[in-house]
């Protein structure tokens, strides 16, 4: 077991950071390993969900140093040692799939192959950092979306690389599946705890993505 805090002199790294940190990483190896794109647009779509999270990571301090405006002034270091809630993650989204929208990379960011990928990698790593929380720490861990995760990886492992539809099917039922398990226990994502209407509003973007690209796709 992991202790809950590892001290390296003035530095103190929590055993959820830890976690977090060998999700992202194996997200990351199943989303290389499962990806039924070529490798050059596997590449492309890869930098392309980091420097999402990169920009959400930036984005959550931001998030907090607004929601806690007045305080940041007195005492910015209390305000950015202080953990993040749920809002500063719905914020920091906000703020993240804005840039997506405008940057001059939105054909591809916005594209049904960088929604299958981004799928991937996040439901990825949530089951590994579940997982590796479950054994590595004393923190609770739902069985439920453990369980419902680990079918949602089965099923993209399966899913046809020219379907669009077996992936917007999959978005649907991976929001629904979680809003519906948030009634019987907490669904966190990555130590957020959200509201069972995030992974809905989620996966319902990601839908919408995948719609809009086909439709241009049919288009041409």
């Amino acid at each position: 077991m992991l202790p809950e805090a590892i001290i390296l002199g003035p530095l103190i790294i929590k055993a959820t950071l830890v976690v977090t940190i060998i999700g992202l990483f194996g997200g990351a190896l199943f989303l290389y390993l499962t990806s039924p794109l070529d490798q050059e647009k596997k590449k492309i779509h890869m930098n392309k969900v980091v420097d999402g999270f990169l920009y959400l990571m930036i984005f959550i301090i931001v998030a907090k140093i607004i929601l806690n405006m007045p305080l940041f002034f007195e005492d910015p270091v209390a305000v950015l040692a202080y953990p993040s809630n749920s809002t500063a993650l719905y914020l920091a989204l906000a703020m993240t799939i804005g840039v997506m929208v405008v940057s001059k990379q939105k054909k591809v960011m916005l594209s049904g192959d960088f929604i299958d990928s981004l799928a991937r990698f996040i439901v990825g790593s949530q089951f590994i950092q579940l997982f590796f929380t479950l054994i590595l720490t004393t923190y609770k861990v739902s069985i439920y979306q453990l369980g419902f995760l680990f079918i949602t990886l089965l099923a993209l492992l399966f899913i046809s690389p020219a379907s669009q539809k077996q992936l917007f099917g999959l978005l649907i039922l991976y929001g629904v599946g979680l809003f519906s398990l948030s009634f019987i226990d907490f669904m966190p994502f990555f130590g957020f705890y959200v509201h069972g209407l995030f992974y809905l509003t989620f996966s319902l973007l990601g839908s919408l993505f995948i719609f809009l690209s086909q439709k241009k796709q049919e288009s041409r």
